[in-house]
């Protein structure tokens, strides 16, 4: 009787751990951590005869039961443990790099740091430097038609982790590769070069690092640390007070105090997924308080730039600084706007003149991509009509036609996803003018452009008729 009860439980426990997985990936219960990172959506395709035969559908099936069956986070969790603890290896490797005495970097920062270029390699110095120099001179030419207006543009340049704390890199695997252009040290010569307003932290942060008793960067995390942040964010609305010539409300920064880890400072051990949190070095924050001060200025800023504005905007005060103050997340998503979630959506003409300031903000390896092509919309805004830019696009098509080789591979494309060619070359047109402007509208060819949008005035004039009202 014994034997047989004790034959019954292990079933049952045996019987509980074959189905515990598919109730868990079924009914979701109990509740699991789901895994850091970025998970790309996967739909599994409809069964057809076709998807049957080509066996797209049964390898889809496969792929999808091996990213959702029931406790995957905690087995990927332990397994990653387990390589870890004994290897000290990892199959994030492509996203986290291990550096000295615990130190965490993403791998473009090091890649950054000893090669000097995050953009794709297959580009030479001096193809890169032309399309840096013409970023570079889409800003001069937009300062100055936003200054004209009372819109003042800056740049801030936020240093990476590489460059302050290099003493923690992982060593170069490969010193024999040459260095490439270095987007950063361009663009400081071009904007010194060329007077446009910006902030440059990196030397001042290197001066600070040692002098200070808080990390500028967390050891587990990728962006600057919170105390980093706010200081630097103090720095940034001092340097828009003077820009605007106004006062706004009064800051005041505590003292820095060590307390529990908060996010993003631990971003990079996240994406490891490991089962127990790894040891962290002391991180320490500061609190800002906001006072009213007589006379003070809320302005309307928008800021255009990449993750590293996060550890600002989450932590500021904002309501009690600016009136408006939108985050145009790599001029894509706009967040901490009520009426917009795209720039897609967003008028930049009534966008631009409303503002009162407008800030690029972009950390050390994502300056090569600069202002994700906020520059060239803006300009082509401000300066052209829809007529003038249909007018460029039929001549981009006329180009289109009269080269061979070009209209061929345009031909491929129509035919391969059996659309019409000439949706084809349209489609192509339209991305040439936005990818180049300069090509087909030679306004913008001069220092500094003189056309103007019709949209330009009728909007100055609307709103200097709402002034009057008021």
């Amino acid at each position: 009787m014994k034997k047989e009860k004790t034959t019954l439980i292990l079933f049952a426990i045996l019987a509980l751990l074959a189905f515990a997985p598919m109730v868990q990936e079924h009914l979701h219960f109990p509740r699991i951590r789901p895994l850091a990172g970025v998970t790309e959506p996967f739909k599994v395709p409809k069964l057809n005869f076709k998807n049957y035969l080509s066996g797209h559908y049964q390898r889809s099936i496969e792929y999808d039961l091996k990213q959702h069956y029931g406790f995957r986070p905690i087995t990927i969790r332990l397994y990653n443990q387990y390589l870890w603890d004994f290897y000290k290896k990892t199959y994030t490797r492509l996203t986290v790099s291990q550096g000295k005495e615990g130190w965490l970097y993403e791998p473009w920062f090091v890649e950054d740091y000893y090669h000097g270029g995050t953009y794709n390699q297959k580009k030479d110095s001096l193809q890169m430097a032309q399309e840096l120099h013409q970023e570079a001179f889409r800003l001069y030419q937009l300062q100055h038609l936003l200054d004209s207006y009372g819109t003042k543009l800056f740049v801030c340049l936020a240093p990476g982790k590489d460059l302050v704390y290099p003493e923690y890199l992982p060593d170069d695997t490969d010193p024999t590769r040459p260095k490439k252009l270095s987007a950063r040290t361009f663009y400081q010569d071009e904007f010194n070069t060329l007077g446009i307003n910006h902030i440059n932290m990196e030397q001042w942060f290197l001066s600070m690092k040692d002098t200070v008793d808080y990390l500028l960067f967390p050891q587990k995390g990728t962006h600057w640390s919170n105390a980093a942040a706010m200081v630097a964010a103090d720095s940034i609305i001092r340097y828009l007070e003077d820009q605007l010539d106004i006062t706004m409300n009064e800051r005041i920064l505590s003292k820095p105090y060590i307390d529990k880890p908060r996010k993003p400072d631990y971003d990079l051990e996240e994406l490891l997924n490991l089962s127990r949190p790894m040891k962290k070095l002391p991180q320490h924050y500061i609190d800002m308080e906001v006072k009213p001060r007589k006379g003070a200025v809320k302005p309307h800023m928008i800021v255009i730039g990449d993750s590293f504005y996060w550890n600002i905007c989450n932590q500021l005060p904002m309501d009690s600084l600016f009136s408006l103050v939108p985050y145009w997340y790599y001029n894509s998503t706009i967040y901490h706007d009520p009426d917009h979630q795209s720039v897609k959506d967003v008028d930049l003409v009534k966008a631009l003149l409303d503002a009162d300031a407008v800030m690029l903000i972009y950390s050390s390896t994502q300056l090569y991509k600069m202002s994700d092509g906020f520059s060239k919309q803006a300009l082509m805004a401000l300066c052209f009509d829809d007529d003038d830019i249909e007018a460029a696009e039929k001549a981009c098509i006329a180009h289109i036609n009269s080269n061979p080789k070009w209209l061929a591979s345009i031909k491929e494309r129509a035919e391969k996803y059996h659309q019409p060619l000439d949706d084809f070359i349209k489609a192509e047109a339209k991305w040439q003018v936005q990818l180049y402007p300069q090509r087909y509208l030679p306004a913008l060819l001069d220092s500094i452009p003189t056309k103007r949008s019709s949209r330009v005035n009728e909007y100055l004039t609307l709103k200097s008729a709402a002034h009057g009202i008021q």
